[in-house]
């Protein structure tokens, strides 16, 4: 594990301090619990921008049918793999 300083005003370490006592945990132990929280908490911006682009997305396909989504992407991946192989043919 690696060690880190950080540095807390002098009052929010006391506050901190005294919960930790509380608890019967040292600082280190509530910070370190707090951190890894907050590391683990999904990011809300990120998952606000996926949500609107999901939405403009599903906005845009919903005049076509599942399988004319599924024809034009097989024909895409058709064409990609052409492409693909027409390169290395000419290299």
């Amino acid at each position: 594990m690696a060690n880190s300083a950080i540095t807390l005003p002098g009052r929010l370490y006391e506050r901190l301090a005294r919960k930790s006592r509380r608890s019967e945990r040292t600082p280190e132990e509530v910070v370190s619990d707090l951190v890894q929280r907050y590391l683990s908490e999904p990011d809300d911006r990120w998952q606000a921008e996926f949500k609107a682009l999901l939405a403009r997305v599903q906005a845009r396909t919903a005049a076509f049918s599942s399988e004319e989504i599924e024809a034009d992407i097989t024909l895409a991946s058709a064409e990609a793999r052409e492409q693909r192989r027409a390169a290395r043919r000419t290299h």
